[in-house]
């Protein structure tokens, strides 16, 4: 069992920094590593990341339907299995009311072949800290990060609210020195990420505006508020992750990407795991009342989660919600902020974003989730089209949760 990071914390006035070393071997392995293997975030392969952290599960069978008996035209499921082949996917998985109704994969892969969701990890943050406010780890979200980051307990920054950073608005800078997502070892963020302590740049993050106002995507917020989950709560974040969404909803074994033997693992991204399993993830989302009445994520957290924010109404508690960038034209590769040709069909949807176009659609109308995987960029990327046209070829009637 590891030292928790409240421990970790502690021993940390009696020891020298990792940031203060001349030379993080860590970092410099996994440059080099990277380097020699021509990798992107994108196509870095799930067996590259060491070390990890198991994300122990309790695999459980899915159910499975046809799409006749879900409600589904073939001809919908279909055409969006010929839309996901041309975009360079690895998986396509459509399941109606927790059954699975279509499930197709690429380029070597399978059910069991673990893929890296990226940033659709975030939303599992905000899930875990409903559980933490059940049990009352965490007094709500209106608490000051201060209560749990003691290092800012007088500091300004220790103010910024938990729902805030939440709401990914936080006002902290992004802290790469304006190097963006370029991947350089000049970045800070790209040493922060491939060094030996995913904690130390965020202590040192800028407030570079008020909280609560200004939608700013920030991985690092993440990071912060799994911190703050691990610092509440005692336990180590993938123990969290293991015991309280994991192992309940029946998923098979993942794994996370630690900084260094003992130390965090890496909240913002890379929960290396099954596609299949995210529809269980976006499942959650469903049938609200049955899944909190198994005490996995309180119904009421589960609204909340999905209500949308002042700074941008796209986004939630880590997760985006409704239509976001409509029409115009195409931006290159896929876009920060989901680019969509048309608005949803649907009358909500809940989505999963990760880099590259990982995905996971929510459409609770109709009880169906949508997960598509990829480790390549995608030809022409569109958010509209495979949740608009499972949508349009599924019946009004939806069925039951068993």
């Amino acid at each position: 069992m590891r030292i928790s990071a409240l421990a970790l914390a502690g021993l940390a006035s009696c020891a020298q920094p990792l940031a203060a070393q001349d030379v993080d071997e860590n970092f410099e392995r996994r440059w080099e590593s990277l380097a020699a293997g021509g990798y992107q975030p994108l196509t870095i392969p799930v067996d590259w990341y060491d070390p990890v952290a198991e994300v122990a599960g309790d695999p459980q069978a899915y159910q499975l339907a046809t799409p006749e008996e879900a409600g589904i035209a073939p001809t919908a499921i279909v055409a969006a299995e010929a839309w996901a082949k041309a975009q360079n996917s690895t998986a396509l998985i459509v399941a109606r009311d927790g059954r699975i109704v279509h499930e197709r994969y690429w380029q070597g892969s399978g059910r069991d072949t673990l893929f890296n969701p990226q940033s659709m990890s975030k939303t599992l943050t905000a899930m875990l800290v409903g559980t933490a406010i059940a049990r009352g780890e965490i007094a709500s979200v209106e608490e000051p990060i201060s209560t749990y980051i003691a290092e800012w307990a007088d500091d300004p920054r220790g103010q910024i609210p938990l729902r805030h950073m939440l709401w990914m608005a936080s006002g902290l800078e992004q802290g790469d020195d304006g190097y963006g997502y370029q991947v350089t070892r000049d970045n800070p963020i790209v040493r922060h990420s491939l060094g030996s302590d995913f904690t130390d740049r965020l202590l040192t993050l800028r407030q570079i505006g008020p909280s609560g106002e200004t939608f700013d995507y920030n991985n690092q917020v993440n990071q912060l508020i799994g911190m703050v989950l691990e610092r509440a709560s005692g336990k180590d974040y993938e123990t969290l992750l293991s015991e309280r969404i994991w192992q309940p909803l029946g998923l098979a074994h993942a794994k996370m990407p630690l900084d260094r033997e003992g130390g965090m693992v890496l909240s913002s991204c890379c929960v290396l795991s099954r596609p299949i399993d995210w529809v269980r993830i976006g499942g959650l989302f469903l049938a609200a009342e049955k899944v909190g009445a198994r005490g996995i994520v309180p119904v009421e957290w589960l609204a909340e989660m999905i209500a949308p924010s002042p700074g941008y109404k796209g986004y939630g508690y880590q997760v985006w919600v409704g239509n976001q960038n409509i029409g115009g034209e195409r931006p290159p590769g896929v876009p920060l902020i989901p680019w969509q040709s048309e608005a949803f069909a649907a009358p909500q949807v809940i989505m999963l974003h990760g880099h590259g176009g990982q995905r996971t659609y929510v459409m609770p109308d109709k009880g169906l989730v949508i997960i598509r995987a990829a480790r390549d960029w995608p030809e022409a990327w569109d958010d509209a089209v495979l949740p608009n046209v499972i949508w349009w070829g599924s019946s009004a009637t939806k069925g039951v949760i068993e």
